[in-house]
């Protein structure tokens, strides 16, 4: 069984090298043409239209850009929320206090001027002027990702946050985004990796 997993996770470090490659190829421009494709499609869907709330993400270079959508939803009069993530041993802002658990938390943001830079220069929502939204288990949430199939299965970056968030919050409707470049007929997975409802990518929605 040891074996096994360590198999699967050599093969998704092999697809997030190939995915690394991949993005190099794509002039910005291109990306963001691409971005915009995948913005109309998750502006389409119905859980969007049903949504009160959205979890988004702000991206990491050569990734499905965000910035449209968020400003879409406040324009749409929904609350946008983005991730703080928490790692080793540091503790987790909540609006009762703290807690000792690292994970990732979902802070509403009203413009792009709540965000600073946190891990891996990311730009993240700030506990002390946003509040979590953690509680608001029917919001939409979209996700990101490195590589994904037809099927749904997801590979992320390896930290599991996103992971761990959904088996603890079970009832979020969740669409992930993708560019066509990032898909493949099958990627490895294991039982604790959690597929979105649905997939969106420029050409097609799964």
């Amino acid at each position: 069984m040891t074996m096994q997993h360590d198999e699967i996770t050599e093969k998704k470090r092999a697809l997030r090298r190939t995915i690394a490659e991949r993005r190099k190829q794509y002039p910005q421009e291109v990306l963001a043409d691409l971005s915009a494709q995948i913005t109309e499609r998750i502006l389409a869907l119905e859980a969007y239209q049903k949504a009160r709330t959205v979890f988004l993400y702000m991206e990491l270079p050569g990734e499905v850009q965000m910035r449209a959508l968020i400003e879409q939803c406040l324009r749409d009069g929904k609350k946008a929320a983005v991730p703080k993530v928490f790692r080793g041993s540091g503790r987790m802002h909540s609006p009762d206090g703290e807690a000792s658990t690292p994970g990732m938390r979902f802070y509403e943001i009203r413009g792009f001027d709540h965000l600073v830079r946190g891990a891996m220069n990311i730009l993240e929502p700030d506990p002390a002027v946003c509040a979590c939204l953690d509680e608001e288990e029917d919001a939409l949430m979209i996700l990101p990702g490195v590589a994904f199939d037809t099927k749904r299965h997801r590979i992320g970056y390896g930290g599991g946050f996103y992971d761990r968030y959904l088996q603890e919050h079970k009832k979020h409707p969740t669409a992930a985004a993708a560019f066509d470049f990032q898909l493949f007929d099958e990627v490895p997975y294991e039982s604790t990796d959690i597929c979105p409802d649905c997939l969106v990518t420029p050409s097609c929605i799964y």
